[in-house]
């Protein structure tokens, strides 16, 4: 084979938003007037449905309903267009190797079902062929639509939907701007503060210092309060040999960014908080001999401190009334980390004029005297991360109460917030429910939203937040950057160990960037992989504040008296394992589990959980996706206040229309984020195409697919910035190459191995699918 005689593509420029060759995901081309068919949650009503459009207009009689988060990412990419994209013959279609590992193709757009840049009829036949054969789920992953583990019906009639819609939705700006979003009339009952009241049999119900409930029965080693686990190993040393894994290669496998723990511990804030006291009871995690973190010295005599929880006053005295553990805030989704979980709190979070809530000039949430945030949750300093999610709410608030303020200039102060206060909750508890959770369990983890039932315990359940939400600490990775919105880093990236309590970085860099990271990378996988700095340098180095997040989780599960991995299962409906293969398919992690416990039957529940197989279209396992959903549903079920049983109709469409990209884009300078941010998915696709089969003064795209003979065999090869080999991959009979494996944006180089040349890309955001990145070679 010859060499390379020229680079083909549609790039063109490096512009940063790519909207000079119409280079961006087709996902961005969709109206914003489709936005609330598209969460996973509700899809399935979309099917009836004419044309996907919901529109909301203003009455002259409802003069308090304002424009209060109207879409404006459209009209920040004026020329983005959607690409109308070459069909290819079906009959001579190939699957590319790409489509046997991690990725798979209906996370990029499942409808499209033969992956040939369109939605048709074709592959609507296609689901209806596959449904009357004998498949396993595997090989037929393609033409599950609607990712619940089947082919069914569902499938073929979310494609004929899309049909029906169209694949090209014009959109003209100027009738997007007349689409209102409605904001709620003062309510006549308010949500309080601590949770009282919410339920009207049961006042406590949710409310602070609620025991924390429990699914399986508490297993202390005395039956009533001395910790689990006396004969299983050092909690350290479970670290040591699970979690103590080179994490590198270790991406989720479905793409979830990295707001996927963001969102996750910004939630977890929201409804649960169980402090030790300063001078609690010790429980102090003992140290292996020679550990090379926390005994260098090899003296045996090291130890990782933690106190014990608090428990319910008159809990512990007997194997009848074991110790039971309570929650310190508000186990609604009711914006507690934000507003506070008892009056107090609240109060000092006002400014008492407008509405609004106290924040800097320069945006920025007020600080203590220690350097630490002022904030509804006393952990909002943790990481910076955190602090810029929390920081960007406020300024929600604050921008729905200064448009409160100017609609209705007689409304109290209170009104005000109180108003604010309705739609920064609602909004909080559309993003978990409608993107949140379906991108961490799946589709169809939850039940629908039927309506409040107040026969429901919203309270959190001790497997919960002591075990099963705890995942996020496997997630994260070990830097934290800052990106601008090309899709490049706009400064020198910081290890995760050196931004723990550091919220004063932000008085610097600012929120914008960090979110714009947080979009725009990949998180790591959900597993018992952990990353060293939450492993040894948890708050500090070794010796001087250093903890180990791994051993502290397995350690608070014994000090709470969780029951094992098996019990647990039983607890919650499910068959006891039997085997550790029954647990995973990893043979290693296999036999280190058998090394550590030597049975099944004694398993610490955080272990079991992160160790499990992933269920089908989810990130987490079997159990873990139980006790979430099972709490979830809960949460949102039990509570009166929550948005979809106090708002109008038309109210909550308005809250399921702004995602959590829209908010980030209208409370920062961050623009061009991909709509739905827990996702970072990219893809850059092309062919090598023999030379000779192109006429003079042609481009490939002008050509039919059977009028280009593509090149078989060809190593190409994608490098990023720094030069690094990313990945490599050889084109397929039909001369097709695509690369998936993309951890981050910024730029990559595509290169063809034989001779050396290469294509400059630029990937802007976190949902890019640049295809036409072709090579033209000599025979």
């Amino acid at each position: 084979m010859g060499g390379l005689l020229l680079g083909s593509t549609n790039i063109g420029s490096n512009r940063p938003d790519g909207s000079e060759m119409g280079l961006h995901s087709s996902s961005d081309s969709w109206s914003r007037t489709n936005a609330l068919i598209f969460p996973m949650a509700t899809f399935i009503f979309g099917f009836c449905l004419v044309d996907g459009t919901i529109v909301m207009t203003v009455t002259a009689t409802v003069i308090k309903h304002l424009m209060l988060f109207r879409s404006n990412r459209r009209k920040k990419h004026p020329s983005r267009k959607r690409r109308f994209l070459r069909g290819e013959r079906l009959e001579g279609r190939q699957l590319l190797a790409g489509d046997l590992g991690g990725y798979r193709h209906n996370i990029y757009d499942a409808e499209d079902v033969n992956d040939d840049g369109r939605v048709s009829a074709m592959d609507a036949l296609l689901i209806i062929n596959a449904m009357t054969r004998e498949v396993s789920h595997d090989e037929g992953m393609f033409t599950d639509v609607n990712g619940d583990g089947r082919r069914s019906a569902l499938d073929a009639l979310r494609v004929i939907n899309r049909i029906e819609r169209g694949d090209v939705i014009p959109v003209d700006p100027d009738v997007e701007d007349e689409r209102s979003w409605l904001i709620p009339e003062m309510p006549s009952e308010i949500r309080s503060i601590d949770g009282t009241g919410n339920n009207l049999q049961h006042d406590a119900w949710g409310s602070v210092g609620q025991t924390l409930l429990r699914s399986a029965p508490a297993d202390y080693d005395d039956g009533i309060r001395m910790p689990a686990g006396a004969d299983r190993p050092s909690a350290r040393e479970v670290s040591n040999v699970l979690s103590g894994l080179n994490t590198s290669e270790s991406l989720n496998d479905r793409g979830l960014s990295a707001f996927v723990y963001v969102w996750g511990q910004f939630i977890d804030h929201d409804l649960g908080l169980s402090e030790s006291e300063e001078h609690g009871e010790a429980f102090d995690i003992s140290v292996p001999k020679g550990d090379p973190w926390f005994d260098p010295m090899g003296t045996g005599e090291a130890v990782i401190p933690l106190i014990r929880t608090p428990v319910v006053e008159g809990t512990g005295t007997s194997v009848d009334n074991p110790a039971e553990q309570f929650n310190q805030i508000t186990s609604y989704i009711d914006g507690s980390m934000v507003y506070g979980s008892d009056p107090v709190t609240a109060a000092t979070l006002r400014t008492n004029v407008g509405g609004r809530m106290a924040i800097s000039d320069d945006g920025l949430l007020p600080m203590d005297e220690s350097g630490m945030v002022i904030a509804g949750d006393v952990r909002a300093s943790e990481n910076v991360g955190l602090t810029a999610i929390q920081t960007l709410f406020v300024r929600e608030h604050n921008r729905l109460a200064d448009e409160i303020s100017v609609a209705d200039p007689e409304a109290s102060d209170e009104e005000v917030y109180q108003r604010a206060r309705l739609v920064v909750i609602g909004l909080v508890q559309s993003i978990t429910y409608n993107e949140f959770l379906p991108a961490l369990l799946g589709e169809h983890a939850l039940d629908a939203y039927e309506a409040y039932d107040a026969s429901v315990n919203p309270g959190i359940a001790n497997e919960f937040s002591t075990a099963a939400f705890r995942l996020g600490h496997s997630t994260l990775r070990d830097e934290v950057g800052f990106m601008s919105n090309d899709g490049r880093e706009s400064k020198d990236e910081m290890e995760l160990k050196d931004a723990f309590f550091h919220a004063s970085m932000l008085e610097e860099t600012g929120i914008d960037s960090l979110l714009k990271f947080d979009a725009s990378v990949q998180a790591q996988e959900i597993d018992l992989a952990v990353v060293g700095s939450l492993r040894n340098f948890l708050f500090g180095p070794p010796g001087a504040g250093g903890l180990d997040l791994v051993a502290m989780n397995i350690q608070r599960g014994r000090d709470h008296g969780l029951s094992d991995y098996n019990a647990t299962r039983q607890a919650y409906g499910l068959d006891q394992v039997e085997t550790f293969d029954q647990i995973t398919s990893d043979v290693e992690l296999q036999q280190k589990l058998a090394s550590l416990y030597g049975t099944v039957d004694n398993i610490d529940l955080w272990v079991g959980l992160m160790a499990e197989d992933h269920q089908h279209a989810a990130s987490v396992g079997e159990l873990t996706g139980l006790i979430i959903a099972d709490q979830f549903q809960r949460t949102r079920d039990g509570d009166r206040f929550f948005y979809k049983n106090v708002l109008t109709d038309s109210e909550v469409e308005s809250i399921e229309r702004s995602t959590l990209a829209d908010l980030i884009e209208r409370n920062t300078s961050v623009d061009g984020l991909q709509e739905n941010v827990f996702f970072m998915q990219v893809e850059l696709r092309g062919r090598v195409i023999l030379a000779s089969s192109i006429p003079p003064n042609t481009m490939p795209s002008e050509l039919r697919e059977e009028e280009i003979r593509g090149v078989s065999g060809m190593a190409i090869e994608l490098i990023d910035a720094s030069g690094k080999l990313v990945d490599s991959t050889v084109s397929d009979q039909h001369g097709n190459y695509r690369f998936r494996a993309l951890s981050e944006t910024g730029d990559y180089q595509v290169r063809l191995s034989e001779s050396g040349e290469a294509m400059d890309v630029l990937v802007a955001h976190g949902a890019e699918r640049i295809r036409d990145l072709d090579f033209i070679v000599l025979a």
